[in-house]
This record gives C-alpha cells, structure tokens and sequence, in this order.
C-alpha cells in the first residue's frame, strides 16, 4: 500500500515537473526571442542595460547571497549568477514581445494589402489587355480576313492589309505620345513638390502636429475617393466588356440572318421563276387540249358523215385517234399534276411560308 502511494506521488511531482518544464521551455524561447531581436537591432550593449535597467546586477545578487550566508562568504572564490528572472522582469519582456509581434502583424498585414492591391491591378491590366486582343482580333477578321478579301478571286488584298497596318501604327503612336505627355505632366507635378517641401524645410516652416493631422485626415479622404473611383472604373469596366461581348453575338447573330434571308431571297426567285414556267406549261397544255378536242370533234363529224371513207383511210384514222385519245389522257394528267403544283405554290406564297 505503502508502495502505490509512493508511486502515485512519484507520478504526480513528475506530472507537475512535466509541466513546469514546459513553462521554463515557452519563456526560454521568449528571452531567446527577445534577445536575438536586441541582437538584430543593432544596439546590443545599449539596449541590454535599458532592457535589463532595473533588474538587479549579478554582484547585487551576490553580495545578498553573502549576507544570507554570513562568514561562509569569505571562504568561497566564486559568485554564483542568477539563473531566473523575476515576475517584473518576465512581465516587462513579455510585454515588449507583444508589442514587437503586434507590429510584426500590422507590417504582414500592410505588405499583403499592398501584394494584394498590386494583385489586382495586374489582374486589371490583364482584363484590359485581354479585352484589347479579341477586340483586335476580331477587327482584324472583320476588316482583313472577311472585308478584304477580293471577290474575284478570293485572295486578301494587300492594300487593304497594309492600310490596316498603318492605321494600328497610327493609333499606338498617338496613344505613346498621350502616354509621354502624361508622365511629363507627372514629373512636372513631383518637381513642383519637391520644389515646394524644400522651400519649406529651407524657411523653416515646418509641419505642425495639427497641420500634420489634417493632411492625414485628407490623405484618408483622398485615398476613400480613390478607391471609390477605381471601383467604379473597375464596374464599368466589366459592363464595357460584357457590352462588347453582347455586341460580337450580336453581330454573329446579324450576319447569320442575313445570310439566311439571302438564301430565301434566291429560294423565292427560284420558286417564282418555276411557278411562271409551271403556268406557262398549263396554258400550252390548255391550248393543246383546245385543239386536240376540235380535231376529234372534226374526226366525229368526218365519222358520222354519209359519205363512207376507204376501208384504209378508216383505218389509219382509227389508228390516229387512239393515239391522240392516249395523248389527251397523258395531257390531262399532266395538267391536274402541273394545277395541283401551282395551287400548292400559291398557297406557299400567300402564307409566305416556303417547303
């Protein structure tokens, strides 16, 4: 019984040794933070004693050890230096961790929206740059793949190319010359600035704390509308080019209708033109008919007559006049086929819809 106790003891002071190793590791590591960002400043003998101005010195601590120790001090050579801090001083070098970690984070954060807004604007100038090129590259379709292409032959025509050429030069000169007047307009401005902060600074009027507040608040103001404006010039970005591509289908569109309303343009020519022949071909037909119906009305009365023909001559009539009756029934056919055409033709062109 004895035994487990012990052990469940044992356990318990290693538990809690455990832990307090723990402790000693994390403030460890934060003096040896707090010491290579000294070491990193530059200033390491000078920032050590404002750092530690108020702990006390290692002969401090000595000579209150030898009065703890009385006479045994003067037998003993060496002094023995502190090996913890105490709570003030723990507390002051946490403290100052916090704050230079603080300002770690605000300068992380500053640079990420700086990486950040240079980010978009690369992703802006691409949009721009990408809208450009189809745009480009469907004026150069437009205006040398299609609209210079010589009918006759079917080849590109070079004057048309090299027009084409001369114009882009043309507008990207005078968007380089726009551009340069831009940037001297700007170094202008700077110089004029520069100018004026070294008059300043010369006369010596300086900035005041109010006056130096105030530019701040209006350097706030400045850089919202800023912002604002870039937003808005971002919105009607995208709006200009969702309008160029509403406009490209559009034309699509457009030339893909008319080509459809020239081929029923052509297809209704052909119909017209077959209808006239159709029409043309049942009135010869009716005159065929007319006359085929008078000269078997003629054979009739030649038939009925009392003057009886020759056994040969009645026979080469008879012969005749079935092969005018087959030939009437062909032609009669072939005007019920050529009326129910044109009657289906014309029922097509009054409802203007076409098979």
């Amino acid at each position: 019984m004895a035994a487990m106790t012990s052990l469940e003891e044992l356990e318990e002071k290693v538990a809690e040794l455990q832990k307090q190793n723990e402790v000693l590791g994390i403030e460890n590591e934060m003096l040896a933070d707090y010491l290579q960002r000294d070491a990193d400043r530059g200033a390491g003998a000078e920032d050590g004693d404002e750092g530690f101005s108020d702990m006390p010195s290692p002969s401090e601590k000595g000579k209150k050890g030898m009065q703890a120790r009385g006479g045994r001090q003067g037998q003993q050579r060496q002094v023995r230096l502190p090996t913890s801090l105490t709570l003030e001083e723990k507390f002051r070098i946490a403290n100052q961790e916090v704050d230079a970690l603080t300002r770690d984070i605000d300068q992380t954060k500053k640079t990420s929206e700086q990486n950040l807004d240079i980010l978009r604007a690369l992703m802006e100038e691409t949009d721009i740059r990408t809208a450009e090129v189809k745009r480009d590259a469907y004026e150069f379709r437009r205006d040398i793949v299609v609209g210079a292409e010589n009918p006759r032959t079917g080849k590109t025509m070079a004057e048309k190319v090299l027009k084409y050429m001369e114009d882009k030069l043309t507008q990207k000169d005078m968007l380089i010359n726009k551009l340069l007047m831009k940037n001297q307009a700007y170094k202008t401005s700077i110089k004029k600035a520069e100018n004026a902060l070294k008059s300043k600074q010369e006369t010596g009027d300086d900035l005041q704390y109010i006056d130096f507040h105030q530019l701040q608040i209006e350097n706030q103001q400045f850089v919202q509308r800023i912002e604002e404006a870039n937003q808005e010039l971002l919105d009607l970005k995208r709006r200009s080019g969702r309008t160029v591509k509403i406009l490209n289908s559009m034309k699509k569109k457009l030339s893909s209708l008319t080509t459809e309303a020239k081929f029923l343009e052509d297809e209704i020519k052909e119909r017209k033109a077959m209808l006239a022949k159709t029409e043309h071909d049942i009135v010869k037909v009716v005159e065929e008919k007319e006359a085929a119906r008078k000269e078997h009305k003629r054979l009739r009365a030649q038939r009925q007559s009392p003057e009886m023909p020759q056994i040969l001559d009645y026979v080469n009539q008879k012969e005749e006049e079935f092969m005018l009756e087959g030939q009437r029934r062909n032609w009669i056919r072939k005007v019920e086929l050529a009326a129910t055409v044109a009657k289906r033709l014309r029922a097509s062109m009054r409802t203007g819809t076409l098979p």
